[in-house]
């Protein structure tokens, strides 16, 4: 807890400008997020970001920050870091249908976490039998806070910087 408390007001003081990493939630290729099979995330709906095709079985926390969202069924967490940045990772397309089959948690909503923790356990060969697709959009959902946005490409491992971001000045 006191490291995080450290952490929070180390960032609180380059909050004016602050630059920051998104690593990769799982190893993968990365897919253009204007290639993603879903039209949501295709036309950047909910925000801007990339996907990873998993080749990994752990989701982990692509930032440090507030798991301010865990849905109980497994298939999406969102972080807000402590700068206010909104990170997005949801776990393949329409797998909200699978009721939580293939997905076991391991983090709570309203955790803090730091970026490579744990988050949700993924049954990878029963998902690629049910899921729709298994692309993974890593999304910032509040992109009207964020003033340059650099991605990455190709393959990536769990913890690889996949999105850099620096947030507009005085949000």
């Amino acid at each position: 807890m006191l490291k995080n408390l450290f952490k929070r007001g180390a960032d609180a003081s380059v909050a004016a400008k602050a630059e920051l990493t998104i690593c990769a939630p799982l190893s993968g290729r990365i897919v253009p997020i204007g290639e993603v099979e879903d039209p949501v995330f295709a036309q950047c709906m909910v925000g801007d970001g990339i996907a990873v095709v998993p080749a990994s079985d752990c989701v982990v926390a692509p930032v440090s920050g507030t798991l301010t969202h865990l849905f109980p069924t497994g298939h999406a967490a969102g972080i807000t870091t402590p700068e206010g940045l909104e990170v997005l990772v949801h776990v393949g397309l329409d797998t909200v249908e699978l009721k939580g089959e293939g997905f076991t948690l391991l983090a709570q909503q309203g955790q803090q976490v730091e970026r490579g923790t744990p988050l949700i356990q993924l049954d990878l060969p029963r998902l690629q039998q049910t899921a729709r697709s298994l692309q993974t959009p890593v999304i910032i959902t509040n992109m009207d806070k964020v003033d340059h946005l650099e991605k990455a490409a190709g393959e990536v491992a769990a913890g690889d910087w996949v999105m850099k971001v620096r947030m507009k000045q005085g949000d």
